[in-house]
């Protein structure tokens, strides 16, 4: 027969109780149903076998158990997550060993612990042990511990609220830190103070009048202010003016950094959780005041440096309400609606708009450069080839000096060879001319340009 999974009630507690079990069980009045077609609905199908084939299968004797299928398959799991007999297991919780026990299989044993139920069903049961399954002899042993509940509880607690704490610390230091950098800013309001007087400028006459200050999420339509060209924005019109001067401003995304790691690290979540381990710890440490047996020896003083530890995270807490109060003032911002994680989330967006920004003026400004020498470049190119009206002056392409028997010049125009002849020569004239006057001779004309050494020394010589 296919079986049903319920969890059977032991029957003192039908007893003991005004239950409906224990007036059906007194009652007159019942309902039969059909067993012969219930059997024939739900007994399980026979596989025809091969009796040549196949040898008989050994029964094996029917294990007793009191618990579900469920609750069954997770004890399972977790004896095997251990890899220890039943008998260890119960050794290292009565010792309060967690060498064995991460923060997660404490979670499933507390889970997994015997039910009000169960635990009545297996103290009631007289027979012989060894026909109890493996995992109710499991919960038979854990019933011997003593403070089986709060042993569990403190043990986790011990292992839990470190790990907690090591993750929440720096999230909360963070956010210190960005409250303190936007308060120490000396760039964040004179930038502030920019935006202020060219929002005036361009509001002038209109109804919005003279404003004396701006609420800060407005750092983010600088970006989209209406009536401007696609690509040209305020902020890009700023970061302009502060490539010529001002240049320190454009370091203000270093005030920034701070704010815009915090900007994902939500607040209320670091509150919550000191809180709820707080009262966890406290409610544990309140039960143990109260017993006699060693689990006070075990854990009180574990338990009471956990409290310490979440305390100094809690005046951490209060130190960041109290950054969040200034920063309520300091922006003029509205107590009641004002969020730092908000104002974070603000100050990230702000700051990769500025990167970007001031990134897109730059290329700009290298492109404005590449294109001037480009064009200058073109316009040299033409003239060499022009000449002027025709013909090309011996100073075009070379310009000499000898001064106190010293080269000073230049070379324009002309290309390889005449650079290499110039040096040729520059050993004769620098011999046989103490001085040569700045303006060569006479203009020659492109087809008198010198050819060859003898000709460029008469040249020279003029």
């Amino acid at each position: 027969m296919k079986t049903f999974n319920w969890q059977a009630l032991p029957s003192s507690m039908i007893q003991e109780a005004d239950s409906m079990w224990a007036h059906l069980s007194s009652g007159d009045e019942s309902v039969d149903p059909n067993y012969f077609s219930t059997e024939q609905q739900f007994c399980l199908s026979r596989v025809k076998t091969n009796m040549m084939e196949t040898a008989p299968a050994v029964k094996q004797p029917k294990k007793v158990t009191f618990l579900d299928f469920k609750k069954s398959l997770s004890l399972n799991i977790f004896l095997k997550q251990l890899k220890c007999s039943n008998e260890e297991i119960v050794d290292m919780i009565l010792k309060g060993d967690v060498s064995k026990f991460d923060t997660e299989i404490l979670k499933q044993l507390l889970k997994i612990l015997p039910e009000k139920h169960e635990i009545e069903n297996l103290k009631s049961y007289q027979a012989e042990k060894d026909k109890l399954a493996n995992i109710d002899q499991f919960c038979l042993l854990l019933l011997e511990i003593p403070g089986l509940q709060l042993r569990t509880e403190c043990m986790l607690l011990c292992e839990e609220v470190p790990v907690i704490l090591e993750m929440l610390r720096p999230q909360s230091q963070l956010i210190l830190a960005a409250c303190e950098s936007l308060l120490a800013s000396r760039r964040l309001p004179v930038f502030c103070r920019m935006i202020l007087k060219l929002g005036n400028f361009l509001n002038y006459g209109k109804d919005k009048g003279n404003a004396s200050g701006f609420k800060i999420n407005s750092l983010l339509k600088l970006a989209d202010v209406k009536g401007n060209q696609p690509c040209v924005t305020l902020l890009h019109h700023i970061l302009e003016g502060l490539e010529e001067k001002h240049s320190d401003l454009l370091r203000l995304p270093d005030d920034l950094e701070s704010s815009s790691r915090a900007a994902g690290i939500s607040i209320g979540n670091l509150h919550s959780e000191i809180s709820i381990n707080l009262l966890k710890l406290r409610e544990a440490m309140q039960k143990m005041s109260s017993r006699n047996d060693d689990i006070k020896e075990q854990f009180a003083e574990v338990i009471q440096d956990r409290i310490h530890a979440c305390e100094e995270m809690d005046r951490e807490l209060q130190a960041i309400e109290k950054k969040r109060k200034r920063l309520v003032e300091y922006f003029s911002e509205d107590p009641q609606t004002f969020s730092l994680q908000n104002l974070f989330t603000t100050m990230k967006s702000f700051r990769e708009l500025f990167i970007k920004a001031h990134k897109e003026n730059r290329e700009k400004k290298e492109r404005a450069v590449r294109s001037g020498k480009r064009k200058r470049h073109e316009e040299t190119s033409a003239k060499r080839r022009k000449g002027e009206a025709g013909k090309i002056s011996e100073l075009d392409w070379i310009q000499l000096y000898v001064i106190d028997g010293k080269r000073v010049g230049k070379l324009e125009g002309g290309g390889v060879a005449e650079a290499a002849l110039l040096d040729v020569w520059e050993g004769h004239l620098l011999q046989n001319a103490a001085e040569v006057p700045c303006e060569l001779g006479k203009s020659l004309t492109s087809t008198e340009t010198p050819k060859s050494s003898a000709m460029l020394a008469a040249t020279v010589r003029l």
